[in-house]
């Protein structure tokens, strides 16, 4: 069995990679990398190094060879004759491969070779996404053939796998360091054609509908995340589980994923227990510091993270949606907007605007929020981050506004 990885970076390699070593594909992975593509056909194999208590335990996956993506003919060849195939690129960068992916549907529908891609991308709907960005490109003799066997499966990626510790590159290039979550949801319904067996693949979770698991992961997970990045930002950390170790933003996280929890069961009728649990969970993997994640990392791009239906502000506006009180989701957008880290040319420019037009324009333009009740909320807690109130004072006005909102 062949399988295609199209993105050989931290979840490709970290992640689904492995996944598809696992199941017993011979995989061939596309990637822009030079250094990494000639690696892996020179080696045929990586090492992944999974965080377990307080030391890396390594794996090899194996079964690998590799194409540059700007060899077009490659990347047409390999996908025309896989099995399976993932994505793993960047919501950015699905415009410039939708071409060629294409190219190879039109190859795979004169030998009636139905594929499904699993699309792993930090993004609701990137099935319907990526899906509009193949279907111009597709002949229209094709069109019906192509409608009815390409998949296009949102996966939800929980696994952390943060850039790798530079002992462990030096001594290896390949080498990526992963946390040992394993679960693979998959939207059942994406499956082509309609009814074909699932892959066999380790902890493959395939349900419908599936939102309720996209939206668990960014409204939860990476809104969490994002909370701990910005408010961590503001007291000088550099490392997420240093920030999630100090107890006063951990508060605040805390009671975040709370209000998150609760609104995402009520929005989806999901088992609250259950949603709760996966929210208890993420406190403890926050805090593994084998993963040394980085404030830049978690925290760049704040005009995406902080954009109306991402995951901050989809948290807030699910919450007020659902009939509760965002406020320390509030916390977070109001440290979003003052992330001012000088690399990060996103958190330059809306932290900028904010400081000379005010918040509520900052809300309206890169955050879509003008409730006035809502743009008071969260100017309070900028206002409070700028002059370096005491920890007591955010948890006292929080409190009022649990009462009053």
């Amino acid at each position: 069995m062949k399988a295609v990885m199209y993105g050989a970076g931290n979840i490709g390699r970290g992640f689904i990679g492995q996944k598809f070593y696992l199941s017993g594909y011979d995989t061939t992975f596309i990637d822009v990398n030079k250094e990494v593509v000639d690696l892996l056909n020179e080696r045929g194999e990586y090492p992944i190094y999974f965080t377990r208590k307080d030391r890396y335990v390594p794996e090899s996956v194996k079964n690998l060879k590799a194409v540059n993506g700007k060899d077009s003919a490659a990347v047409i060849e390999a996908i025309a004759d896989c099995d399976i195939m993932a994505t793993a690129l960047g919501v950015n960068i699905l415009p410039f491969v939708a071409p060629l992916i294409a190219e190879a549907v039109v190859k795979r529908a004169a030998k009636n070779a139905p594929l499904n891609i699993l699309i792993c991308e930090n993004m609701i709907g990137s099935n319907e996404y990526l899906h509009g960005l193949v279907e111009p490109h597709i002949p229209e003799e094709v069109k019906g053939w192509f409608e009815e066997n390409i998949g296009f499966v949102c996966v939800s990626v929980g696994r952390t796998v943060p850039p790798t510790p530079d002992d462990l590159k030096a001594a290896d290039p390949l080498a990526v360091c992963a946390e040992p979550y394993d679960e693979l949801p998959v939207d059942l319904a994406g499956f082509r054609p309609v009814g074909c067996e699932l892959p066999k693949i380790p902890n493959l979770v395939a349900f419908t509908p599936f939102r309720f698991f996209i939206e668990r992961k960014l409204l939860i997970h990476n809104m969490g995340h994002a909370l701990q990045a910005y408010v961590g930002y503001q007291k000088g950390y550099n490392y997420i589980f240093e920030i999630a170790t100090d107890g006063e933003i951990k508060y605040i996280l805390t009671r975040a994923l709370i209000e998150s929890a609760r609104a995402l069961a009520k929005r989806h009728g999901a088992p609250l227990d259950d949603t709760m649990q996966f929210a208890e969970d993420l406190m403890i993997r926050f805090e593994n510091k084998m993963l040394v994640d980085t404030v830049a990392r978690v925290g760049r791009d704040p005009k995406r993270k902080l954009s109306s239906g991402d995951r901050l502000t989809g948290a807030f506006k699910m919450v007020r949606e659902e009939g509760g009180v965002p406020a320390h989701i509030a916390v977070a957008i109001a440290a979003g907007l003052l992330y001012d880290l000088p690399d990060d040319a996103a958190a330059v420019e809306i932290s900028t605007f904010c400081r000379e037009n005010g918040v509520a324009a900052a809300l309206a333009k890169y955050c879509e929020i003008t409730d006035e009740a809502d743009v008071a909320m969260i100017k309070t807690f900028y206002d409070m981050f700028v002059r370096k109130a005491p920890f007591a004072e955010f948890v006292e006005t929080l409190a009022s506004m649990k009462d009053t909102h």
